[in-house]
């Protein structure tokens, strides 16, 4: 299948639609808005002129009355609201612009200034809010001038802490790498890719602020520390306060008015703030019965999926999809990313997103409908009766609890005390292979295959029938995958667990599962028996698949001369030594070396793959090749210079959904390397497509890349790492996201732009098979080190190293 020809990916972000709570919430500010912007416009009298008797009572002239100078309240109302919002809406507007200032440039700089800025946000936030500001205004003086700076003053420290976590978080994503690496500057990266991402949270501090403004600003008028002689709701009650309105029937038209007037504001944008829709969560499908009994069951299958239909928003995900999983069987859903599969297991669970709706269907586990439930029972299935090991479940985990902690939870939540919850983490932590001293250690002190093994405890706490894996290996090295599928099948014959595996692996199930069922924008295509799909596939996707793995052994797929041009890339004796802090090594901890004395060399045209475990160092050198890593001791030469962002090297990253923003344009994706060198070219951006097997129309230029597949958004980062002519190219994972077919496809890619370009590929990837066949020399690396180095099939054939061999016996497993 060519990447031109792959369909949308069948997957959408939760809807941002307002929810009705939220809609209530605009609709007041909108006509609070227009009442004073325009209400002013409409009264004849202006607020400050004595225009009736003191007191006098509301008439149709004057339908709120007098306060007790003869000015006209209704008046004196209108024109205050202008100044009450106005207040509200500036000091949002300021405080909002500071706070994201300081976020993105403390995330940014790191270090020493954002240690200050945040003790200093900490300092504010432990001083009471209403008296600091009471003090404050009382010391600079009563004026609304005085009264916008000192809420902009204290009102910005709480949304710099939160607009600061996820500006970290932004700082540290691939698509923000990405950007780095082409050479991108600071302020490019930052309003390009950190600050729209950062909009969704921007907008409700604003409307938390104004919010708050509102509020205090009546409050210090009221107490008298506002302008006396300009109006604003405050100010009227402050008046109506002084001049002894309570002590007269005065204050019902007085007081209540501007008083009203101020809740409904302060109501308006509360509800806008946090306002929760009343759209279906659970996942119920719309008109089943809450007993479970919605539908007549037709299988005997321990789970049995029928007919399942879901979507978010106008766009289907899942289209009747249907499978059945027989007690005690392992099945494996096959499918490439956006294909569905973690849909339905969330489906399965009831636990989709808001924007998710099921249409229609059953999931059947034993005699019970788990579309038909009520929430409560729903939630005793959960964890009860079917146990989840979540995709990326590394980092599932709770990062400030320990592993006693996270296990025991899982059984509390299902009615057993504390005791036994604690003796049962001990049990569950014994059956997944790890030692009782592993209790008490917090996740960041456990290998990836440790949290692993944690994340599998966790499912089984409470003893379910069936247990739904997730992508279970997903980012773990081959020896710990062994290890991973080893411990699953294990558990599965011990405890007589019914397996929902889901991957888009086909080699790393097909010799685990007892059927497989082949999933594709949200279709089955296919199911059976590995063998019988091996041997008679029907569907042309399922005969793709099978024919695109690559056999460890045999006959080698790419076959090259030894290159003879000159050396491209030079790692002479590289070393990187992540720095702890100074606090850190006051408790004892010690710089962490990443890298200890690497030395590579690639020649033009050549593939060099680098492979080894998890932490070995991999993606550090890779990093360090492009100019994105300082380093410790040693040089790297790449096209005789020092490597530097936006030079002779590129990279494309391993995972295509977060190396690229899905909100940007294909165009503008492919476009930015040039744009950052200041010469954007739309001719050289629609080559690059062309280069890369993509349509370069108008039509595809503007399509997002959230609309994209799998395979086609790692071919537009193929294309965006062309666009600027590289003489190195460097490839992380580029295929692990991707099924077995566009595996292959991108390979081919890869080869004919190597021909073609003339460029030199360093090839990094955990998948040995694939490391033998596509490239013409492998480098082995293990905690930091090179162990071994040697042509393809010298490495895999006659390996000397140790570890080398176990990383060989285990692909081959």
């Amino acid at each position: 299948m060519t990447a031109a020809a792959e369909p949308l990916a069948m997957t959408a972000k939760p809807s941002r639609v307002l929810s009705n709570v939220q809609r209530v919430g605009l609709c007041i500010v909108f006509c609070l808005v227009l009442l004073v912007v325009f209400g002013p416009m409409m009264v004849p009298f202006p607020p400050g002129e004595t225009v009736c008797t003191p007191f006098e009572r509301p008439t149709l002239r004057h339908p709120l009355g007098c306060n007790d100078v003869g000015q006209d309240l209704l008046s004196g109302i209108l024109f205050g609201g202008r100044i009450s919002l106005a207040v509200g809406l500036v000091t949002a507007a300021v405080a909002t612009a500071l706070a994201t200032l300081i976020a993105i440039g403390s995330a940014w700089q790191g270090g020493f200034f954002d240690t200050l800025v945040m003790r200093f946000v900490d300092a504010i936030m432990t001083l009471p809010f209403l008296p600091l500001v009471v003090v404050l205004s009382a010391f600079f003086g009563a004026s609304f001038t005085v009264q916008i700076g000192i809420l902009c003053l204290v009102l910005w420290t709480q949304p710099v802490r939160e607009l600061r976590a996820q500006a970290l978080n932004l700082r540290r994503a691939d698509y923000t790498d990405a950007s780095r690496s082409m050479g991108g500057s600071g302020w490019h990266v930052t309003t390009r890719h950190i600050l729209p991402e950062l909009v969704p949270l921007i907008v409700p501090q604003f409307i938390r602020i104004a919010h708050a403004a509102i509020l205090t600003e009546s409050a210090l008028s009221f107490l008298g520390l506002g302008d006396p002689i300009a109006k604003s709701w405050g100010t009227i009650l402050f008046h109506a306060n002084a001049r002894t309105a309570f002590l007269t029937d005065a204050w019902a038209w007085w007081v209540m008015p501007p008083g009203l007037l101020i809740a409904m504001s302060v109501l308006g944008l509360a509800l806008l703030g946090h306002g929760v829709g009343d759209r279906r969560e659970d996942g119920t499908v719309p008109g089943a019965q809450r007993d479970g009994t919605a539908a007549q069951r037709k299988g005997t299958g321990a789970l049995e999926v029928r007919n399942v239909d879901l979507s978010y928003g106008s766009r289907t995900a899942l289209f009747g999809v249907s499978l059945e999983i027989q007690r005690g069987q392992t099945l494996g859903l096959i499918g490439e990313s956006g294909s569905g599969k973690s849909t339905l297991a969330m489906a399965m669970l009831r636990i989709v997103p808001p924007a998710a709706r099921i249409n229609g269907g059953s999931v059947w586990l034993e005699n019970t409908d788990l579309l038909g439930l009520s929430k409560e029972a729903m939630r005793l299935v959960r964890g009860k009766r079917i146990g989840l090991v979540p995709q990326a479940a590394m980092n599932a985990l709770n990062p400030v609890r320990t592993v006693r902690e996270q296990i025991a939870e899982a059984v509390t939540v299902h009615g057993a005390n504390r005791a036994t919850a604690r003796a049962r983490a001990a049990e569950l932590l014994q059956l997944v292979s790890l030692p009782n001293d592993r209790l008490s250690a917090y996740p960041h002190e456990l290998s990836g295959g440790m949290r692993q093994r944690v994340a599998i405890a966790i499912a089984l706490a409470a003893e379910p029938e069936v247990l739904i894996a997730d992508e279970p290996t997903t980012g773990l090295d081959v020896l710990v995958q062994q290890s991973i599928l080893d411990l699953l099948q294990e558990l599965s014959q011990r405890l007589g667990l019914t397996v929902l595996f889901i991957t888009h692996d086909l080699p790393m199930v097909v010799r685990r599962a007892e059927k497989l069922v082949i999933l594709q924008n949200g279709r089955v295509v296919e199911e059976g028996t590995p063998d019988r799909l091996a041997e008679h596939p029907r569907a042309q996707h399922t005969r793709d698949l099978f024919g695109a793995i690559l056999p460890f052994h045999g006959e080698k797929r790419w076959v090259r001369p030894v290159p003879q041009d000159g050396v491209l890339l030079s790692v002479n004796k590289v070393a990187v030594t992540y720095e702890t802090s100074y606090l850190r090594r006051l408790s004892g901890a010690v710089p962490v070396p990443a890298l200890k004395g690497v030395s590579i060399s690639l020649r033009v045209g050549e593939v060099l793959g680098l492979v080894g475990g998890s932490g070995s160092g991999k993606t550090t050198l890779a990093r360090a090749v492009i100019g994105l890593q300082e380093l410790s001791h040693g040089e790297i030469i790449v096209d005789g210079a020092a490597p530097m962002p936006g030079g002779p090297a590129t990279m494309i990253f391993q995972d295509p959904y977060q190396s690229m923003r899905a909100a940007m344009r294909v165009g503008d994706v492919v476009s930015e390397p040039m744009e950052i060198k200041g010469a954007k070219s739309l001719t050289s951006a629609r080559k690059a497509l062309d280069d890369a097997g993509l349509p370069s129309d108008d039509a595809f230029f503007a399509r997002r890349l959230g609309s994209l597949s799998g395979g086609q958004r790692q071919r537009v980062a193929v294309a965006r790492a062309l666009v600027a002519k590289p003489k190195l190219l460097v490839a992380d994972e580029p295929t692990s996201m991707l099924d077995q077919s566009l595996r292959t496809d991108l390979l081919a890619l890869l080869e004919r732009l190597r021909s073609k370009h003339g460029i030199g590929i360093l090839f990094i990837t955990h998948d040995l098979a694939l490391a033998r066949h596509f490239c013409d020399r492998i480098a082995v690396m293990k905690e930091g080190e090179i162990v071994e180095t040697g042509a393809a099939d010298q490495i895999i054939q006659a390996a000397a190293h140790p570890y080398t061999q176990a990383l060989i016996e285990a692909a081959d497993a």
